[in-house]
């Protein structure tokens, strides 16, 4: 019985450990606000990265794509999408959302970077119960859109 209640144990710890290791994504805009909350803190020495488990099929295979050319080296993208450049201080944030249906949801974050005035549009959809990330845009001075970057290679 001991036995038992030991591999019961052990197996609960696991399965725990494996189930919080995948990012789960139930509101985008409060998702997208502790991104950036975390990038902020990170200015201050905090150390801080991003997740990158929360992608939908598409983007997630750009990405794989991606780092499979670049053979360990920089690929196509050059840049934290989120900040829209490789260096941040980011201040005056902004966090918006609108519905586009029951499965779409696309959150606008505009703020100020270093001396840029950025905005970032993260396109949202709804895959069963979890939300990914299916397409990164930004509209500031020099527009891009995620998945056209990380096509450069095709």
């Amino acid at each position: 019985m001991a036995r038992l209640r030991l591999a019961v144990a052990v197996f609960s710890i696991f399965c725990t450990l494996t189930l919080s290791a995948a990012t789960r994504i139930d509101d985008p805009k409060a998702f997208v606000s502790d991104v950036y909350r975390q990038l902020i803190a990170s200015q201050s020495g905090h150390d801080y990265t991003p997740p990158d488990d929360i992608y939908s099929a598409r983007l997630a295979k750009l990405f794989r794509e991606d780092r499979r050319k670049a053979k360990g080296e920089v690929g196509c993208l050059e840049i934290l999408f989120w900040v829209n450049g490789q260096d941040y201080v980011i201040r005056d944030l902004s966090v918006t959302s609108a519905d586009q249906g029951p499965d779409r949801k696309t959150v606008t974050a505009r703020f100020m970077n270093i001396d840029r005035r950025e905005e970032i549009r993260f396109d949202f959809l709804r895959n069963g119960r979890r939300w990914l990330l299916d397409e990164v845009h930004s509209t500031s001075a020099t527009p891009w859109t995620l998945s056209e970057i990380l096509k450069c290679s095709q």
